[in-house]
């Protein structure tokens, strides 16, 4: 297991891996998911009768801070917002879908004149 931060998880970057033979470097992609799963190639324990290595699994283990500063939780509201505005997420696309099924079933809103 390998321990990411929330910002490697969102933007990739890369960590250090111990494998059998030594450490190597490891690309983390954009947009890494809870529990994902990368694979290092032929960096596993050998296979029986010398046929070459296995491959070596990595869980990357996402670490959520437990105490921020007050300017990163100005960020993460912002970045919360604008996630929020663009339907992304899944709060975002659930609102989206409740807002049209409500619209489809009573109408639009109407706004009021001021």
């Amino acid at each position: 297991q390998i321990p990411i931060s929330l910002t490697q998880a969102v933007l990739g970057g890369t960590v250090d891996v111990k494998t059998l033979s030594g450490e190597v470097e490891m690309k983390i992609p954009k947009g890494c998911q809870l529990d994902t799963k990368l694979m290092l190639r032929g960096r596993g324990i050998q296979q029986l009768h010398g046929a070459g290595k296995g491959n070596q699994v990595v869980h990357l283990q996402l670490q959520i801070p437990t105490e921020i500063t007050p300017r990163q939780e100005e960020l993460l509201r912002e970045f919360d917002a604008e996630a929020t505005a663009h339907g992304i997420g899944i709060s975002g696309r659930i609102a989206n879908a409740a807002g049209s099924a409500f619209e489809k079933l009573f109408g639009k809103k109407k706004k009021k004149d001021t």
